[in-house]
């Protein structure tokens, strides 16, 4: 299995329904790396809610040939992943929580080097996320509660 992670930084959290029509759960997207070129892209886990496997639910979601046929079906996985992340970023509808100095851990589950560049990222993390701050913590799950 994978490693932990930590880093401190902008950090974007947000409800995703992976499965329409009310399966829920909570997103958290960081960069890390030389200008951010790392990807942090995670579950925050909420007990009530499932903590589905992110590049299992791009799987479900993306239409085939989506992002190029560059680097096959896990890129295009990955690709999504960073979309999701990063779309909810910039801006988006719905609900968000934006932390811009926030301590936080991912347990890896898995890495994803880019065949191509994707929103300014070379690779993806994926995985279990955790906010240090415990104010912070109810801040996001607030959002889907």
């Amino acid at each position: 299995m994978g490693s932990e992670q930590t880093g401190t930084g902008r950090v974007t959290v947000f409800p995703l329904t992976h499965r329409w029509p009310d399966r829920r759960c909570l997103v958290a997207y960081t960069t890390t790396g030389h200008f951010g070129t790392t990807a942090v892209v995670g579950i925050l886990p909420v007990p009530e809610l499932e903590h589905p496997d992110l590049l299992a639910v791009a799987a479900d979601h993306h239409p085939q040939g989506l992002y190029g046929s560059r680097g096959g079906h896990e890129n295009a996985c990955a690709g999504w992943v960073i979309c999701t992340g990063w779309s909810a970023r910039i801006g988006g509808s719905g609900p968000r929580l934006d932390l811009t100095d926030a301590g936080w851990r991912l347990r890896s589950g898995r890495s994803i080097e880019l065949a191509a560049p994707m929103y300014g990222h070379d690779v993806l993390h994926t995985g279990t996320f955790a906010l240090d701050d415990a104010e912070q913590t109810k801040q996001a799950l607030r959002l889907v509660r």
